[in-house]
């Protein structure tokens, strides 16, 4: 690589293990929702199982200092719904999931390697509706 003309210089240019190094600091959603089918070299390190092996779908917005929000774009949740998860599900052995995008998550399609459910930022009556079955309705894993 010629660093002498910064011009030249090129996000693809750097190793992949520098760029899985930025893809682990930026939120998963936003890796998934952006890259995936920008580049083929993008699409199998995105697509790598030791990446996508724990998927986290949320993303933090902070409303204030003492008050963050885990809610995904309707939009880019859309996409990952329709475009990634059937491509990624069966090698998904961690979820992480909040409340606005559960069960569009997990309706969506099976995760027959799925082994750990971590819900966040769940109001405590929605919760407790889905613990007692008032909500189990659309819940299902084959």
């Amino acid at each position: 690589m010629n660093i002498s003309n910064n011009n030249d210089l090129n996000v693809l240019d750097l190793p992949n293990e520098i760029l899985l190094k930025i893809f682990n600091k930026l939120p998963m959603t936003d890796v998934l929702y952006s890259l995936l089918n920008a580049t083929q070299r993008f699409d199998q390190l995105v697509l790598d199982p030791l990446y996508i092996r724990k998927l986290d779908m949320t993303s933090m917005t902070m409303k204030s200092f003492h008050d963050p929000i885990y809610s995904i774009d309707d939009l880019v949740l859309d996409k990952i719904c329709k475009n990634v998860l059937p491509r990624i599900n069966h090698q998904v052995h961690e979820l992480i999931v909040e409340q606005h995008s559960m069960k569009r998550v997990l309706h969506t399609i099976n995760y027959p390697q799925l082994h750990s459910l971590s819900l966040v930022d769940f109001q405590d009556e929605v919760f407790l509706e889905y613990l007692t079955g008032k909500r189990f309705q659309f819940l299902y894993l084959n």
